[in-house]
């Protein structure tokens, strides 16, 4: 452990002696400073590797509206701004950005006719419409009509926010990121950019969307054709043990009109062209057939509330409703239209039918369409709880609880069933035990007629076979048929794919697809750290040119995951149906071909990448994961495995400009322009230091662990004075103080709510996870029996107390502290017209069992105030009171009231609190207490 011993409070900041510094705000405090000063600061002391870390958190949101190679948003590209960009007009910017806006990145405000306000960047405008960057959180892109607008003015402010820097834990964080800021200046090329992307289409062909309806509808179950599709066609779903899965009077009313059951679904109507007797008739004599080839009973079970609870969080979370609609808290679909179809599945399923369906889809639709989400056992039960208690349509007739599928079957009818069960073309699309039929009474695909209105696409009711397609669809099918012979580039038949197996859902690629906005709130991550990209799937561009072919087919085929913080899962859909697209990734992605620096020492190369990764180079550790082990600030894909998922040629590009490859990454560029932040190792050779990492990174986890990954604790020691530390600590925030006393014992004081929050005994603190993790970790007590004391202010109401959240007491405010010689802290602060002087010293030595720490807390006031409470202590369980003055905790603690006022003992919140009430004179009135360990 390294032992830091501070004889001087210089961690924390001088002006907080003063009452008015103390209410600064890191942006005043830098104003104050002035610019000029702040920016020479920045370029001396600055460190513009920590800058770029802090650049690309989540929390600063840099990347919204700063993205290398971007256009249209909200902020330039930084890397594009001229030389002669100074140092004192990038400080001025971060603190002061309104005063000087850069052209053309002017803001606007916008009224409609219908009152939404908004705010934003004008991108493009016509006399028609004008294109807006939305200003807002979501930096939407939005086109509106001219007519529409009652009002738009310029604004005066930035669209960069005024406060950005009070989002920074301290000064030193401050002068980092704009040191990265003046690297990137520096580093510009105005001229144009070093890497060039293929030009992409931006929607999908519609000859392409109707050879996926053909696929959906099992077109090619009736009909022979040699249409082209790259994936297996979808297979209807296998109904040998139907009727003991899925309830027979669901069955009877979804084969007799399945339209009106389960709208949007696949299936066709078959008996548009019978009369309403002679469908009754097929309908019993199919579901007799069905029942006949089932083993079991279905049945009905009881659904658990608390179960179907947990299964509206699964359905919402790990990615049902990438495709299927969210429902609202009745159990109502929000996105029925723009979905695929889910129908009534609570009249359709049992508990234990559906359990068993979302375990294992493919048992029953093997052709992947209904993907494998992985679920656990208990994660189906708690799915499938949910989605039967939810029905959204009543079946005609009430379902029985049990249905026996052979016990009362007629054989007649049951022949009939299966008579019909081909006679009707049900066994075109699912096996019957004769098998399919193998000549088929219809048209191939290339007879058929490519005009709307005729065959399966006639309108006309009695049609014998019957879909519901719109215009649109219809259109798109017909394309398909007259486009069936030009054979398919290996783009169309990726994208092909992609929309038959429903990627685009998810993923974004070339432009299209991705997860829309109404269905973003749904992406959920473990790690707000990292943005979008941490809740987000990937994009798919340029993905065949990324990963290698092993690697994508174990994510595809095997379900292999690198991003355990993303919630939504990826889906598994089956070796034979998802095998082609590895290939067609591969060979449907390239970047230009590269001749990248080579490594003539390899193994001094592996050593140079250790110190590259470490905390003392890119400090790349302190974002990835390395050999599983977490890093301290956001948990980034793991390191030692890039060598075997990436591609050389895509990793050499991406280091040189993430952003490029990959637009609203939080990957800090640490080769801005092509030029080296580390100018120091390796003389600054952009292409070696690339190289070297590369080299690194093929140990894989082998790599010697570089430093930074396994933190060494430090120890911030009190000598013969007390030693402050203010930084973020659990329980309190970044308004933490924490004191350490020379005789070791120790407390923290919350500068937000006004309150004493903890006391121990013994070594102080660990402040390596706040001062190494960019001043997102906590500090941690050294010591294992800490007592905490509850949130909320020391000094209250009785009759109108503030009911305790995470923000500031309104009536309370700090006004900083005073330092006795010992350099020992009186806490100031005022509760309405009382001012608070807390004064705590400390008395005893270690190991003496006689050591304490006293406090005297003076209250002033120029009227008298009756109906306060003021809280020296609280614990879990019961306080045992052990005489009048002296009260004991649970943990041992010795707490006794040495002023006359005496003490009481209440219960707050499930706690039990020592309080002492005050009616205050006009004056000063002083409290002595004393804590023993």
């Amino acid at each position: 452990m390294r032992a830091i011993t501070v004889l001087f409070y210089s961690c924390f900041p001088l002006a907080i002696l003063a009452s008015s510094a103390a209410a600064q705000t890191l942006t005043e405090q830098l104003v104050a400073e002035g610019v000029t000063r702040v920016a020479s600061a920045a370029r001396e002391k600055g460190d513009a590797v920590r800058g770029a870390i802090i650049f690309s958190q989540q929390k600063m949101n840099c990347v919204k509206c700063h993205q290398t190679g971007a256009q249209d948003l909200l902020g330039p590209d930084l890397t594009q701004l001229s030389r002669e960009t100074t140092d004192v007009y990038i400080v001025e910017s971060l603190l002061m950005p309104s005063k000087v806006i850069k052209e053309g990145y002017g803001a606007v405000k916008i009224l409609t006719e219908d009152g939404i306000a908004m705010t934003g960047r004008v991108l493009r405008q016509d006399d028609q419409t004008i294109v807006l960057r939305d200003n807002s959180e979501s930096g939407r892109q939005i086109t509106l009509a001219k007519e529409t607008l009652e009002r738009l003015e310029p604004s005066e402010l930035s669209a960069m926010p005024a406060d950005l820097a009070n989002q920074l834990s301290n000064r030193q964080q401050f002068l980092d990121l704009s040191k990265y800021l003046m690297d990137l200046a520096a580093s510009s090329d105005p001229s144009g950019r070093s890497i060039e992307l293929r030009d992409i289409d931006t929607a999908i062909p519609d000859r392409l969307h109707g050879i996926a309806l053909i696929d959906r509808l099992r077109c090619v179950g009736c009909h022979d054709g040699e249409l082209q599709q790259p994936v297996p066609f979808a297979a209807a779903p296998d109904l040998s043990n139907a009727s003991a899965r899925i309830d027979p009077e669901y069955l009877k009313q979804y084969i007799q009109d399945p339209h009106r059951l389960k709208p949007g679904t696949s299936m066709p109507n078959v008996m548009g062209h019978l009369d309403e007797s002679t469908r009754r008739e097929n309908v019993e004599a199919i579901v007799a057939y069905l029942q006949s080839r089932s083993e079991g009973t279905f049945h009905r079970d009881a659904v658990d509330d608390a179960a179907a609870k947990r299964g509206e969080q699964t359905f919402h979370e790990v990615g049902c409703v990438a495709c299927h609609s969210p429902r609202d808290a009745s159990g109502k679909e929000t996105l029925e239209t723009d979905s695929a179809a889910l129908g009534d599945v609570a009249s359709k399923y049992s508990l234990a039918s559906l359990t068993q369906f979302l375990e294992d889809p493919h048992a029953i639709r093997p052709s992947g369409r209904m993907p494998n989400l992985k679920l656990t056992h208990w994660e189906a039960v708690d799915l499938a709880s949910y989605l039967i208690s939810n029905p959204s349509r009543e079946l005609k007739q009430n379902s029985a609880t049990e249905h026996d599928s052979t016990s009362t079957l007629d054989p007649k009818l049951v022949k009939r069933g299966a008579q019909s069960y081909v006679a009707l073309g049900c066994a075109f699309c699912h096996e019957s035990e004769i098998g399919r039929p193998v000549d088929r009474p219809f048209a191939s695909l290339s007879d058929l007629p490519q005009q709307l209105n005729s065959g399966c696409l006639s309108s006309d009711a009695n049609r014998r076979v019957r879909y519901e397609l719109s215009e649109s669809q219809k259109e798109s099918i017909v394309n398909a048929l007259a486009n069936q012979s030009k054979q398919l580039t290996m783009k169309q038949q990726l994208t092909t794919a992609m929309v038959a197996m429903r990627c685009y859902q998810c993923h974004q690629r070339d432009g299209v697809g991705g997860v829309s906005i109404e269905r973003d709130p749904y992406f959920q991550s473990d790690d707000p750290n990292l943005g979008p990209q941490g809740r987000i799937p990937p994009t798919l561009t340029n993905v065949g040119s990324k990963l290698k072919p092993k690697w994508m087919r174990q994510v595809l085929v095997s379900g292999r995951a690198i991003r355990p913080y993303v919630k939504t899962r990826m889906p598994q859909y089956g070796l034979p149906n998802i095998e082609p697209l590895i290939d067609l990734f591969q060979e449907s992605d390239e970047l230009s071909a590269h001749a990248w620096a080579e490594i003539k020492d390899v193994k001094e190369a592996k050593k140079i990448g250790s110190d590259l990764v470490g905390s003392n180079g890119l400090n790349c550790v302190a974002c990835h994961t390395f050999q599983q082990k977490p890093a301290q600030t956001m948990q980034a894909v793991d390191l030692t495995e890039m060598a075997e998922r990436l591609q050389r040629d895509w990793f050499e590009i991406y280091m040189r400009n993430p952003q490029t490859l990959s637009p609203g990454t939080v990957m800090p560029s640490f080769w801005p322009g092509g030029k080296a932040i580390r100018s120091e190792i390796l003389d600054g050779d952009t292409d070696q230091q690339i190289a070297t990492l590369w080299t690194y990174l093929q140990d894989g986890r082998q790599a010697r662990q570089p430093r930074g990954v396994v933190i060494e604790p430090m120890e911030l020691l009190a000598g013969k004075e007390a030693v402050m530390l203010r930084r973020n600590y659990q329980g309190i925030g970044r308004r933490g103080i924490g004191v350490g006393y020379s005789s070791k014992v120790n407390l923290t004081f919350d500068a937000e709510q006004l309150r004493l929050a903890s006391l121990w005994r013994g070594e102080f603190v660990d402040p390596g996870a706040a001062w190494r993790g960019q001043g997102s970790g906590s500090v941690r007590p050294l010591s294992r029996d800490v007592t905490r004391f509850p949130s909320g202010p020391d000094l209250d109401s009785v009759a109108n107390p503030w009911i305790v959240d995470e923000g500031r007491p309104p009536r309370h405010q700090f006004k900083g502290y005073r330092l006795d010689s010992q350099r020992r802290p009186a806490f100031r602060y005022r509760f309405d017209e009382v001012d608070v002087e807390d004064y705590l010293v400390d008395r005893g030595e270690i190991p003496s069992s006689t050591v304490s720490l006293r406090r005297s807390i003076r209250l002033t006031t120029a009227e008298p105030r009756d109906g306060l409470r003021f809280r020296i202590a609280a614990s879990d369980k019961a306080i045992e009171q052990v005489d009048d003055s002296t009260f004991r905790l649970s943990n041992g603690l010795r707490v006794q009231v040495l002023s006359q006022t005496p003490a009481e003992m209440t219960e707050a919140d499930g706690r039990s609190q020592l309080v002492i009430p005050l009616n205050l004179p006009a004056g000063d009135t002083v409290l002595e207490v004393s804590y023993q360990w």
